[in-house]
């Protein structure tokens, strides 16, 4: 369309030569009697088609928080003025002219879901394209703020789309008849968003309780880059450290400190990746929930660290649980490893000996074993569960 005006308009200028009284003689006899209050059509029962187009230049801004779009660009507006009609012949070839927005009818037309009051559309300074045979051509630029139902469940793997109606506001159906034009949505000097990719567009009409409304559907997807080196890698990190309490020996002294000073670390990167991550009361990201487990994660190593020591500092003459002995069997079985006889006079250790039938022979049972034996339970159990629920979470969200 616009380069089918830029064509005819260098295609007039070049073979004919109209005057500045061929135009003012032309709108005085088009504008005699033309009052831009009435609808543009001489049968005043028919409908008016109007043609709307949207060229979008960037997107500005998606905001999870308020669920709110801005975009930037123009609509495209086609309709038939009737009153506005001449020959071109009788004033010097003259095909188009240019006319003060508000000389001229218009549509009311306003963004329907907009977060702002309603705005008339263009400005005093813009001017419309008006063809002989009466075609107007309205190209109002704007930054358009409209609401958009957002759902960060996947985040920051998610995919919104996203609506901008425009509709006639006083104007029934069967005085304006929106019509979508064949080039829906286009571009105009498009600018990538740093943070969303615009996978996909489509426009409609709807035709509801006698409104006339064009919609335009965004589909955007989120770049992840950016929140996985940030958030989910360090966090994932952070997540496998916390098991490695469960390696380090009871012995070492060591095992508290650690224990807790990951925990910290964790606590103080989560105040930290609070502020990048979305908040909706609706839906809750996968990612937060992740989080919300590891902290659970932490919270039970420190409980099972605090355990242990307790148990590995008893006094070695209080007589081990039948449970405790048979886990630490199992363990031993786990490992492959064969238990040895262990002489209480050389050890000088009060411990208790177990005879099962599966080791055979005498089998000497520790505090300090049970111990060991809760770690590499744990060290296991945590390791395991940490890897499903890590590969389940990030699956689902990359899958959405």
């Amino acid at each position: 369309m616009r380069i089918l005006m830029v064509t005819l308009c260098l295609w007039i200028t070049t073979v004919t030569s109209q005057t500045n009284e061929n135009t003012q003689t032309l709108i005085n006899a088009i504008f005699t009697n033309y009052s831009s209050k009435v609808r543009p059509v001489i049968n005043q029962e028919q409908p008016l088609p109007l043609d709307v187009s949207f060229y979008l230049s960037s997107i500005n801004d998606v905001d999870e928080v308020k669920e709110k779009l801005v975009t930037t660009g123009y609509l495209s507006l086609t309709w038939t003025d009737e009153l506005l009609r001449w020959t071109p012949a009788d004033y010097n070839d003259t095909v188009i002219i240019f006319i003060p927005q508000n000389d001229i009818w218009k549509p009311d037309l306003v963004l329907k879901n907009g977060f702002k009051k309603f705005e008339e559309l263009g400005g005093t300074f813009y001017y419309l394209s008006v063809f002989h045979d009466g075609t107007v051509i309205w190209l109002p630029f704007n930054v358009f703020e409209s609401r958009c139902s957002m759902d960060i469940t996947y985040f920051p793997f998610d995919t919104q789309t996203c609506d901008i109606k425009f509709v006639t506001w006083s104007h029934y159906v069967e005085q304006i008849d929106i019509q979508k034009s064949s080039d829906g949505i286009q571009f105009y000097e498009y600018e990538q968003n740093s943070v969303w990719d615009l996978i996909d567009t489509s426009s409609g009409i709807q035709k509801e309780q006698r409104e006339s409304q064009v919609k335009f559907t965004l589909k955007l997807r989120r770049k992840p880059l950016y929140y996985v080196m940030n958030i989910i890698l360090p966090v994932v990190f952070l997540g496998y450290l916390n098991i490695l309490v469960f390696v380090i020996p009871v012995d070492a002294g060591e095992k508290m400190s650690f224990s807790v000073t990951v925990f910290l670390s964790f606590a103080v990167f989560l105040t930290i990746i609070s502020t990048l991550l979305p908040t909706s009361s609706e839906n809750t990201p996968i990612i937060a929930k992740y989080l919300i487990i590891q902290l659970i994660y932490g919270v039970i190593a420190l409980i099972i660290s605090a355990f242990q020591l307790r148990l590995h500092h008893r006094n070695e003459a209080e007589e081990i649980p039948t449970f405790w002995i048979k886990v630490v069997q199992l363990q031993r079985k786990l490992r492959c490893k064969r238990t040895r006889k262990v002489d209480a006079l050389e050890t000088n250790l009060n411990e208790k000996v177990a005879k099962t039938e599966e080791n055979g022979p005498d089998v000497v049972v520790g505090w300090n074993h049970v111990a060991s034996s809760i770690d590499f339970f744990a060290f296991w159990t945590f390791m395991i569960t940490n890897i499903l629920i890590t590969v389940v979470v990030f699956s689902v969200s990359a899958a959405s």
